[in-house]
């Protein structure tokens, strides 16, 4: 081939090759690549917008509490005092002491009015105050009911203390929170109750502790 011919076609293969190289866009037009810190910035709003999020809260006491009247405390002072003269009968001082601490503690917890604290149900679980948090892991099944006029959810575990969690509703909307907790746990219809508890019920209604409120 001609010296000639093959410069050309040199030069025609180079320039062609150059075309083919060259960025359809203006350097100045491509999007800036993502550095470390945008990298961090976008995971953790994902984070909190979509695996951390609190779907609601509010403030309750921190248990269900109505002042007793003076017969509640005088029936329980009775049966303490009783109970303990047949624990003397029988020797059994250690019961003497356990019903006298029994006692302070029926007193402290009807008596002094509990503290309000900050409930809230997340996307990640239950929290109780400042100082518990439950994941939804841990939690069985809930319900709903009503102790000294305060409408209670209640939360069942599955860890052995506490085995039950209860939760002051406020002003609360009772079928947000069903809805919020239907998400992660099952709902009883009918309120579970132990064998403790329906003998609890029944004694209390034929021997109450405290006289019939009018």
């Amino acid at each position: 081939m001609p010296e000639f011919f093959k410069q050309n076609l040199l030069t025609k293969v180079t320039q062609d090759s150059e075309k083919l190289l060259e960025s359809p866009l203006d350097q100045k037009e491509l999007p800036s690549p993502p550095t470390e810190k945008n990298l961090v910035e976008d995971y953790q709003q994902y984070y909190d917008d979509n695996l951390v999020k609190t779907l609601i809260s509010w403030k309750a006491p921190a248990r269900p509490f109505r002042k007793k009247d003076r017969s509640f405390y005088t029936t329980v002072a009775i049966l303490i005092i009783l109970i303990s003269l047949i624990a003397v009968l029988a020797g059994e001082r250690m019961l003497i002491g356990a019903l006298f601490a029994l006692g302070f503690l029926v007193y402290v917890l009807n008596f002094v009015p509990p503290e309000e604290i900050d409930y809230k149900l997340s996307t990640q679980g239950v929290t109780v105050g400042n100082d518990h948090f439950y994941h939804w892991d841990l939690l069985d099944s809930f319900w709903f009911s009503e102790k000294d006029g305060f409408k209670t959810l209640n939360i069942l575990t599955n860890i052995r203390f506490p085995g039950l969690l209860i939760l002051v509703l406020a002003n609360t909307d009772n079928e947000e929170i069903k809805k919020i907790c239907a998400r992660y746990l099952p709902f009883h219809e009918i309120v579970p109750k132990s064998l403790m508890e329906k003998w609890s019920e029944s004694l209390q209604k034929h021997f109450p502790l405290e006289n019939p409120h009018k």
